[in-house]
């Protein structure tokens, strides 16, 4: 069992227990995280995800999962575990996990993770992805986020949370297809450019696939001509 902090609003527990319940079956522990709300919106979640991260780097975990409370799980949250597995394993080679993301620029994918599993995903490095729905942060970039708080202006003219990825050159990894989703809400939907992003992410991981098998296929003539 592993913990996550579900970042939720102080009249929405309700919202929470969806969450909660929703990630418990699939080895997810969720802890509330309660906020107050915040005339400027985006930088209040930002500010909720750097206390967290600050509070890690403190209490020296090597890794922190964080929830917002518009998470929705989706098929592939089948497999995090083995998922989660993987990423302890592979420690060194990211800075931060995405469960889903929009506007992705796909840039290599990890072609060592295979699920033998009825739903097979992908784990794909991006050069480019923005989402904090479902996100786990590794301890080598909690130093960098926390660098916001040097940042020069006024807070609420700061970058949110998902625009620092770029900003401090983190190791992003993403999985396709996507462990969860944004839940649609009034004047919030997310839905097509995180279907868009899904699709980019699918049609590039067969592509790589695509040409591995073919040069595996180059070679092998070349050892029987």
């Amino acid at each position: 069992m592993n913990k996550a902090f579900v970042i939720n609003l102080e009249a929405h527990e309700a919202t929470f227990t969806l969450v909660q319940q929703a990630m418990l079956p699939h080895g997810l522990e969720c802890e509330r995280f309660v906020v107050t709300p915040d005339e400027h919106k985006q930088i209040g979640c930002t500010m909720s995800h750097l206390e967290l991260i600050a509070r890690a780097k403190n209490e020296g975990w090597p890794y922190l999962i964080v929830l917002e409370d518009d998470c929705m799980t989706c098929d592939a949250m089948k497999t995090w575990p083995l998922i989660f597995q993987y990423l302890l394993q592979e420690k060194n080679r990211w800075d931060i996990f995405l469960g889903g993301a929009m506007y992705v620029h796909p840039k290599k994918l990890q072609l060592d993770f295979k699920l033998e599993e009825e739903i097979k995903v992908e784990i794909i490095e991006c050069l480019h992805a923005v989402a904090a729905h479902f996100i786990v942060y590794n301890q080598s970039s909690y130093d960098r986020f926390l660098q916001w708080h040097d940042l020069p202006g006024p807070v609420e003219k700061r970058p949110n949370i998902d625009n620092l990825y770029d900003q401090f050159q983190l190791r992003t990894w993403v999985a396709s297809p996507f462990l969860a989703w944004q839940k649609p809400r009034p004047g919030n939907d997310f839905t097509k450019p995180l279907h868009h992003a899904e699709e980019k992410l699918y049609y590039f991981s067969q592509s790589m696939r695509g040409c591995l098998k073919y040069r595996l296929l180059g070679r092998w003539l070349k050892t029987i001509q």
